[in-house]
């Protein structure tokens, strides 16, 4: 995978979401600007993210009691 497969704008959703399934990566560098992104072509990071999303559900439960 090079660096022009990434920048590919067919690959990208709404010039927003990385999603290339040929791409090993489960984070990319950023199209423009500076930072980095996930490749939501993983199902890897649908289960990072279904983490994250339960640790602050949990957390904000917790809270309130």
């Amino acid at each position: 995978m090079n660096e022009l497969d990434k920048n590919d704008a067919s690959h990208w959703i709404w010039r927003m979401f990385y999603y290339n399934p040929a791409d090993p990566k489960l984070v990319v560098t950023k199209r423009f600007g500076w930072g980095w992104t996930f490749n939501f072509a993983h199902k890897t990071t649908w289960l990072f993210l279904l983490v994250v999303i339960g640790i602050a559900i949990a957390v904000s439960v917790l809270a309130k009691r």
